[in-house]
Formats: C-alpha cells, structure tokens, sequence
C-alpha cells in the first residue's frame, strides 16, 4: 500500500512538473510574440516616421522644380527666394528664416542641427529599407540636405559683398571676385543638378512605390 501511495505521488509531482513546464512553454512563447509584434511596430513606426519626411521633401522640390530648373543661376539670382520655397514645411519650417540673417543665432544653430537631422534621415534610411530603393531615397535625402546648405553659405557671401559695398565702393565684378561669389554660384548649380538627377532616379526606378510596399508588408 505504501508503495502504491508512493507511485501516486510521484505520478502526480510528475505531472505537475509537466504541467508548470508547459505553462511556463507557453508563456515564453507568448512573451516571444509579444516582442516580435512590439519589435515589428516599432519598425513599422521608424519606416513610417522617416519615410514621411523624405517623402515631404520630395514633394517640397517638385512643387518648386519649376521655378527653379530654368534658373540660370546667373549672379544674384534670388537665392532666399529659393530657400524658403524649399523649407516650406512642418519639418523644415523652423530653418525658413535662417536665410535672412545667416550666421546669427539662433537660426544659425537651429540650422546646423536640422542639416545634421537630414542627414540622420538618410542613414536611418539606408538601414530601414532594403534594396536599391532605400539607396536612391537616401541619395536624394543627403541631395536636398546639400542644396540648402550650399544656399545658405551662397547667401552668407552675398550678405558680406553687400557689406563691403557699403564700406567700399566696388563693382559687382570686383566684390564677386573678392568673396569667391561665383565659385559659390557653381557649387549651389552642382547640388541643384544633384538633387535633379535624385529626383530622376526615385521616379525611374519606382522607387517611392518600393518604400510604401516595403512599409505596408509590416
């Protein structure tokens, strides 16, 4: 008798071990769900987060392209002008005025941090998505961050010719050659035919429809 009552319990601390195992079976795997459904959201939020400003970019410049293509970039063309053309948004919005008074702060800093922002996009970009995609989105991000860093020091030049043309009067030839003007003329024309031919690419290759199906897949 005493062995049989041995035999029972020990069925039954057995079963009870099988029986915790298995809870403890199942509430790993729901823990293990949980993260990978917390780690595809968090995933599909950085996609979406990023995706949507490089997508107000894209259309920040083709709203403007217009204006700007046939642009001959011949001296003083209207630069500031341009500048707030292409921050006119919620994300770039706080930069828009930066271009009126280049170098002083607090604009100046706001700048520098939504450049280097811009830049953080990209990267963030380049690791989010896969496929030459992600590459041409991120090219064009890095292009447009160009662009209005190459104006923003092309107005910085205009700025100091039209000082000195108070202090000293020179023709526009002689202040142009003093501060480097059309060097810094041909550097925003090269960034300006860099975010052109970007742009060409995303629509090339389809390239915003990849984005959007990598983003609906999750």
């Amino acid at each position: 008798m005493s062995n049989d009552w041995s035999f029972v319990v020990s069925v039954v601390s057995a079963l009870g071990a099988v029986c915790s195992a298995a809870v403890a079976f199942v509430a790993l795997m729901n823990t293990r769900k949980q993260i990978n459904l917390s780690n595809k959201q968090i995933l599909f939020d950085k996609r979406m987060e990023n995706y949507i400003i490089a997508k107000g970019l894209i259309q920040l410049y083709r709203e403007n392209c217009e204006h700007i293509k046939n642009e001959k970039y011949e001296s003083m063309f209207p630069n500031d002008f341009y500048f707030m053309f292409l921050t006119n948004n919620t994300y770039l919005e706080q930069i828009a005025y930066a271009i009126n008074n280049p170098l002083k702060e607090p604009s100046h800093k706001e700048l520098l941090i939504k450049l280097e922002n811009l830049k953080d996009v990209a990267t963030k970009i380049k690791f989010l998505f896969s496929g030459n995609a992600s590459t041409l989105l991120e090219s064009f991000v890095l292009s447009y961050k160009e662009v209005l860093h190459a104006m923003y020091k092309y107005q910085i030049v205009l700025n100091d010719m039209e000082q000195e043309n108070k202090n000293h009067k020179l023709t526009f030839e002689e202040s142009s050659q003093l501060f480097g003007e059309k060097a810094q003329r041909v550097k925003i024309k090269k960034a300006f035919d860099n975010l052109k031919q970007a742009d060409s690419a995303l629509i090339k290759e389809n390239a915003e429809e990849q984005i959007e199906e990598q983003i609906r897949l999750y």
